[in-house]
């Protein structure tokens, strides 16, 4: 990172993360699983230097073994910027083992500078 100082705020409280991300979970048709391990994205470098900030909604499925899987990007804010820092950091989250996969899983990550 330079030098700009990336806050986070989780609004589950669920992690502290290093970059700007505020997230939010929906997942209202999904059953509960509990995250082990969440991963913050990392600001993308072109995006940090130009000061643009955004939001991404990922949507996925959490397989028995508590990996994500099928993650894709529901809705983007502004489009490409930050979709594939928002897929690899969901993909990397992990969930405590359930007998069957669930779906139905969202997350919007919001991508924020701070001063």
């Amino acid at each position: 990172m330079n030098k700009n100082i990336l806050s986070a705020c989780l609004s589950l409280s669920m992690i502290a993360a290093p970059v700007a991300l505020a997230g939010a979970a929906s997942a209202a048709d999904a059953p509960e699983r509990e995250a082990i391990e969440r991963v913050a994205p990392e600001y993308p470098r072109g995006a940090e230097r130009r000061g643009i900030e955004g939001s991404v909604r990922v949507t996925y499925s959490v397989a028995p073994s508590g990996e994500v899987v099928n993650a894709e990007i529901a809705e983007a804010t502004p489009a490409g910027v930050f979709d594939r820092a928002a897929l690899s950091a969901i993909e990397a989250w992990r969930f405590a083992p359930a007998a069957a996969q669930t779906d139905g899983h969202s997350y919007e990550l919001e991508f924020r500078l701070s001063n």
